[in-house]
């Protein structure tokens, strides 16, 4: 009764009083907010009763005559965050106020509260038909925030596919992907919607759900036969993103390696990365295909499976195509030190024509990094690329570092290099290695009086990076 006579009374305040009694507890909440972050007050903790009296006298300011007091509850309600559990039912009811800016900001407090306003699925779902786009936007943002709990919307979700504005569509599919899995039979659906929009919604969701999408997989393989370019790869996407579990995908997506749109063929080549090994003979086929964009795609691709691909990727860094070599031996980077059978292969690509080449497979041996220590004399060798080829240059001495101590003699012997640029690249090469680069030390002290200052810097800088244990040791 007491809570009753408060509320009357509230109501019976004046305009003015009533928007600044409102103010006051946005005020008070956000001060009792910071409070509780400084003092660290554990989350599981029940809302202080301040913050229940605030949320209870918030809830009845939502039925306030005034759309302004209306307006002003809501948004401090989102202040209170999870805590203001206890206005739901009030907010529920505010989504069908008269003034759309309550109405969005109602959905925004539901938002803000997440799971625990599921109680207010029905409603937000029908808010998704709301005249105002703005308010279907936050609703859709909503019942994601809600997440799986929201999974009675997905139907009313799904119908947003469609709608009139791009944020509203964007907002749907979002949330769609946030409920997850129970979405998934009703995208299914949606891929076959006679609108490409929604057909290419519903596969970007899928994709935003992943793994757990695999039911969708025979759907998304016949998606890839779409007359919509930007559905089909949308759909290549998608079973790239459930990975392993999209295997009997394979033929369908090696097919759309040949797809008449490039950015399908980059999703499919992609796609079948993402899968792995039971992917590598259809990439293989891929890298023999007269399209030189497709056949650097499938190189990039299989340097997602790993040392499954490498003995494809060796055959690639032949390719006539320098554009082929340099992703053949980026793929190859992307392995990593499980590549090591690829070091005779990227030691020869070090001669390579293109620079690119050259520079890609230098930071291939940096990648595979010790194991690669049978390259060392030709990285020290590619210390000498001209002026011209600098990032060349420094991508060898990165990975004479990457491979270390057994670098070092060849880095000593490097730093005597009648070409400055090389003592340079040399004396920096032997920082990056580090105290492991003791046996240098005697070198880089005679390097300090080299003729070019910034050989003697860069000296000064690796013995420094090599520590004075070195002097004493």
């Amino acid at each position: 009764m007491a809570h009753e006579s408060r509320a009357e009374s509230f109501h019976s305040f004046p305009l003015c009083l009533r928007s600044a009694v409102v103010t006051v507890l946005a005020m008070h909440l956000a001060f009792v907010n910071v409070s509780l972050v400084h003092a660290q007050v554990p989350s599981q903790q029940p809302a202080v009763p301040a913050v229940d009296d605030d949320v209870r006298n918030l809830a009845e300011a939502l039925k306030d005559s005034d759309a302004g007091v209306r307006y002003s509850a809501a948004e401090a309600l989102v202040a209170i965050g999870p805590d203001a559990k206890a206005a739901v039912p009030a907010l529920a009811e505010v989504l069908k106020d008269s003034d759309a800016g309550v109405r969005g900001a109602a959905a925004g407090a539901l938002g803000i509260i997440g799971p625990e306003a599921k109680a207010a699925v029905p409603a937000l779902a029908e808010a998704l038909k709301d005249s105002d786009a703005g308010v279907r936007w936050s609703a859709a943002g909503a019942l994601g925030a809600i997440g799986p709990d929201a999974k009675a919307a997905v139907p009313a979700l799904v119908e947003a596919l469609r709608d009139s504005a791009a944020g509203v569509r964007r907002s749907a599919a979002g949330a769609l992907a946030a409920i997850g899995p129970d979405a998934v039979p009703a995208l299914v659906e949606a891929l076959k919607d006679p609108a490409a929009g929604v057909r290419r919604s519903a596969a970007g969701a899928l994709a935003a759900i992943g793994p757990d999408a695999k039911a969708a997989v025979p759907a998304l393989v016949e998606a890839l036969k779409d007359p919509a370019a930007g559905v089909r790869g949308f759909a290549a996407g998608a079973l790239g993103a459930i990975g392993p579990d999209a295997k009997a995908a394979v033929p369908a997506l090696a097919e759309a390696l040949k797809d008449s749109a490039a950015g399908v063929r980059g999703s499919a080549a992609a796609a079948l990365g993402a899968i792995g090994a039971d992917a590598v003979p259809a990439l293989v086929e891929a890298l023999k295909d007269s399209d030189a964009d497709l056949r650097g795609s499938a190189a990039i691709a299989l340097g997602a499976i790993g040392p499954d691909a490498v003995p494809a990727l060796v055959e690639a860094l032949q390719d006539s195509a320098a554009g082929v070599r340099r992703s053949a031996a980026g793929a190859l980077a992307a392995i990593g030190p499980d590549a090591k059978a690829a070091v005779p292969a990227l030691v020869a690509a070090l001669q390579d024509s293109a620079a690119g080449v050259r520079r890609s497979a230098a930071g291939a041996l940096g990648a595979i990094g010790p194991d690669a220590k049978a390259a060392v004399p030709a990285l020290v060798a590619a210390l000498k690329y001209s002026v011209r080829y600098e990032y060349a240059r420094r991508s060898a001495a990165d990975a004479l570092a990457a491979i270390g101590p057994d670098a070092v003699p060849a880095l000593v012997a490097a730093l005597k290099d009648s070409a400055a640029g090389v003592r340079r690249a040399a004396a920096g090469a032997l920082a990056a290695i580090g105290p492991d680069a003791k046996a240098a030390v005697p070198a880089l002290v005679e390097a300090l009086k080299d003729s070019d200052v910034n050989v003697s810097r860069a000296a000064a800088e690796a013995l420094d990076a090599i520590g004075l244990e070195a002097f004493t040791s």
